[in-house]
């Protein structure tokens, strides 16, 4: 049996300034002490998963090998593309939404909707994630948590304060969930990191559990579940599940958030199997999500070849790879990119535009820019929740 959340009782410290502020129905409410998580040491339990479980795991595992050998031979980064639907989806579970074009925009261009830079930066803590090798440690996860919230006002590595999940933002008393105490993040994380390096547990479950305890651990002020979920796809790379490739696991947990925030709340109380099945069945849908993109970006890529009649090894066959990794461009960026000169690449773009490869943006408070808008459809298809569950329909 998995051990539950215990908890222990805290002084509830608060500057008595503040409390001043808060109105007196809220005051009466806030007590000297509060209930907080403490998780139990995972790091050397036995995970015990029945044989049905098992075999379904294995199932999945072969199933995102075939996926992962299949991506490997393609010509352009599809990856690239893949984990721009994930950081969507990641964010939309969070309530955070923007269209694909404004996120990739903000990549470039600092003048876009405030929620287009926070999932930017779920794009950019991918990445890192992406690039990150070897085990796992304290400081990769807080390298990932940096990128993810840069440009934020919020303070870089552990917390040091409390924090909670739901209730009032006065304290947390009443709240959903409190995780654990400040002083407990550090040991709390240590023990995961050891939790994360055994190879005596299915790589899938191993990633189930290590979300889960994670995400009760909850060790930053903010950004704990797009970390968490960046941290899903480093798991399954580390474990060698997925070599070439990733997937938009958050678009598969996307589909059902309901089942799973049960399964997270199921972990608390000492379930396993809800979160396990539950990402056994995000990976597989988003296997299927996955060969959707992929193969609606190989007609795309198709159609701009069926439309170029330049000579070999000239620069606009070298275009469609860089617009599938960044869907809007601007001059500049395909003239560092492509290593052509600033009038070559403004020569390239006119004529992509002409061929409806590149369609310019209106608004010109940003200046001169162009987005690759039958990518940006693929895209917006399937990091939209509509899109997801028709594409799971078929």
């Amino acid at each position: 049996m998995w051990p539950g959340i215990t908890y222990e009782a805290c002084a509830w410290e608060r500057d008595p300034d503040e409390l001043v502020l808060v109105p007196k129905s809220r005051r009466r409410k806030i007590l000297p002490t509060y209930e907080a998580a403490v998780p139990a040491g995972i790091a050397s339990l036995p995970v015990e998963i029945p044989s049905p479980l098992a075999q379904r795991l294995a199932e999945v595992e072969v199933s995102l090998a075939r996926f992962d050998t299949a991506q490997e031979a393609r010509g352009y980064s599809l990856p690239a593309l893949l984990l721009r639907s994930e950081s969507s989806s990641s964010s939309q579970i969070e309530r955070l939404t923007s269209s694909v074009c404004n996120v990739a925009l903000a990549e470039l261009s600092g003048k876009v909707p405030a929620n287009a830079l926070l999932i930017a930066g779920n794009v950019a803590a991918m990445r890192e994630a992406l690039g990150q090798s070897g085990e796992i440690d304290i400081d990769s996860i807080c390298a990932i948590h940096d990128v993810l919230m840069k440009g934020t006002r919020e303070a870089k590595g552990l917390r040091d304060e409390q924090v909670w999940i739901g209730g009032s933002p006065y304290s947390s008393h009443g709240a959903t969930f409190v995780p654990p105490h400040a002083n407990r993040v550090r040991p709390c994380l240590e023990d995961l990191v050891a939790f994360g390096m055994r190879e005596d547990i299915p790589p899938i479950a191993k990633a189930a559990v290590f979300h889960a305890q994670f995400e009760t651990i909850h060790p930053f002020t903010d950004g704990n579940g797009r970390t968490g979920r960046t941290l899903l796809h480093r798991m399954l790379a580390r474990d060698e599940v997925l070599l070439h490739a990733m997937l938009p696991v958050s678009a598969g947990l996307l589909h059902d958030v309901d089942r799973y925030m049960d399964a997270l709340e199921a972990y608390h109380a000492g379930a396993i199997e809800p979160i396990i099945e539950c990402l056994a069945d995000a990976l597989e849908l988003a296997a299927v999500i996955g060969s959707r993109i992929a193969s609606d970006v190989k007609e795309v890529l198709d159609n701009w070849a069926a439309a170029n009649t330049d000579r070999a090894g000239s620069a606009s066959h070298r275009l469609p790879a860089l617009l599938v990794e960044q869907p809007v461009v601007d001059v500049a960026y395909v003239a560092s990119h492509l290593g052509i000169t600033d009038r070559a690449a403004r020569n390239l773009v006119e004529v992509s535009c002409e061929r409806g490869i590149l369609a310019k943006m209106g608004n010109a408070k940003r200046g001169a820019f162009y987005q690759a808008s039958d990518l940006i459809v693929v895209l917006e298809e399937a990091s939209s929740l509509e899109g997801i569950r028709r594409i799971a329909a078929r």
